[in-house]
């Protein structure tokens, strides 16, 4: 399985190599510059210079002479006569001529032999008084070439910013929020297919409407032919006939009721008002009422109260739907339904496990789209496939999520986060 690594992480990874290979290849063709190149132009500029050096030096025999200009011209001198070797550093103090050959302070020597005396001057000079004045061109271009670097990336930063805001509008409206809107900031390519989203956004959330809306009435006109059609069974006479037209009867009532509660919902949904709600006292009254259906419903709470700000009503009907599917998708040798309630730091989680037949792990987020029922081989018969539809409509009103997990050894676990309400102060009303 490949990572997931993002396009703005792979530009700043890449931002940060350029730039680090951009002041290796300077600092490394600096150095070689400073050390090859210009060191072999200095000497070559030296040279005369240094000969001029070397003359005054030989036309003075005193050594005083040769460590005032060692001083004044803060250079390194190695004088060699036939009568003596003297050497002084670039402050005029003498020192071993040994230490000329080992070059303690890395000066330029240049070696001048006075032609027809046989006496020889070596000037040694300190190379960092030309070459250190460089060093703050090479910083300044190291500057600028980073400032160009992080200001190109800053732009192409800004010229993706809108993949990002496309790519969070794809991830709303694939959790089901079609009201979702992306930015249009610009006209270019990707401000065309930000618009293009928004257009699309716009005609699901109408043709999901419509189909809402579709749905209710159907479901409400429905309901005449209906009640005409019971009334004719009644004056057929008892058939088997007639017994299999009273089951598809009661069967499409059913439904109706059911789909007309979905909307009923819908409606409820859409004009949420939300008020703290204890949710270890909502669960307990709907796992009482599971108290006599096999294979029974264990809860397990924590003694603190845990408070949401959520509609009692619409939370009932979740919990009521997660339990019902457990039990009814249970074995005859499951063991109890288990209800667990749990506080975090600042959400609640709701757990509704099973030992049932379970659900395939491909199967766990189709499951909450309406109208569908699973294979019917796992023995997924009942039901019209509405039910965790509702589940997950409550669940994203309270601004929460929900999902299926498979249990380690057999059957399904619901698990339900919703936004915790923080405790009230003993002091306040």
């Amino acid at each position: 399985m490949q990572a997931k690594t993002s396009l703005i992480s792979r530009l700043n990874l890449a931002a940060a190599a350029l730039g680090l290979a951009v002041v290796a290849v300077a600092t490394m063709f600096f150095v070689h510059i400073n050390s090859y190149f210009l060191r072999n132009a200095i000497a070559k500029t030296l040279r005369g210079y240094s000969e001029s050096v070397a003359t005054h030096v030989v036309a003075s025999s005193d050594p005083a002479d040769w460590q005032r200009i060692a001083r004044t011209h803060e250079l390194s001198l190695l004088v060699e006569t036939r009568q003596m070797r003297q050497a002084f550093d670039p402050t005029g103090a003498p020192i071993s001529p040994d230490e000329v050959a080992d070059n303690p302070h890395g000066a330029l020597w240049i070696d001048v032999e006075i032609p027809g005396t046989g006496e020889r001057v070596m000037v040694g000079w300190n190379l960092e008084r030309f070459t250190g004045g460089h060093w703050p061109l090479l910083v300044g271009y190291l500057v600028l070439l980073m400032s160009v670097i992080g200001a190109s990336h800053w732009f192409q930063r800004s010229q993706l910013r809108p993949l990002q805001w496309l790519r969070a509008g794809v991830e709303a409206v694939a959790r089901g929020e079609f009201k979702t809107k992306v930015p249009v900031v610009r006209q270019d390519e990707i401000g065309q297919v930000a618009g293009a989203f928004n257009q699309m956004t716009q005609q699901v959330e109408r043709m999901v409407v419509d189909r809402e809306r579709l749905l209710g009435d159907v479901s409400h006109e429905l309901r005449s032919p209906l009640a005409r059609i019971k009334v004719a069974l009644e004056l057929l006479p008892a058939s088997e006939k007639r017994s299999a037209i009273e089951r598809d009867v009661r069967e499409m009532e059913a439904l109706i009721s059911v789909l007309l509660e979905r909307e009923h919902l819908r409606a409820r949904t859409d004009r949420f008002a939300a008020e703290p709600v204890d949710l270890v006292a909502v669960v307990r009254q709907v796992v009482d009422a599971f108290a006599d259906r096999a294979p029974g419903v264990t809860f397990f709470a924590a003694d603190e109260p845990l408070v949401a700000a959520a509609d009692a009503d619409l939370l009932r009907l979740l919990v009521q739907n997660l339990v019902d599917n457990a039990v009814k998708f249970s074995l005859p040798d499951s063991r109890s339904v288990e209800v667990r309630l749990q506080p975090a730091e600042d959400t609640i989680e709701l757990l509704v496990s099973d030992d049932g037949r379970g659900i395939a792990e491909d199967d766990a987020e189709r499951i909450f789209e309406p109208f569908v029922k699973l294979d019917p081989a796992r023995g997924h018969r009942s039901g019209y496939g509405l039910g965790l539809n509702l589940c997950r409509r409550i669940v994203e009103v309270h601004r929460g999520s929900i999902r299926m997990l498979p249990n380690p050894d057999r059957g399904t676990c619901a698990q339900v986060i919703l936004p915790r309400m923080a405790p009230r102060d003993g002091n306040d009303p």
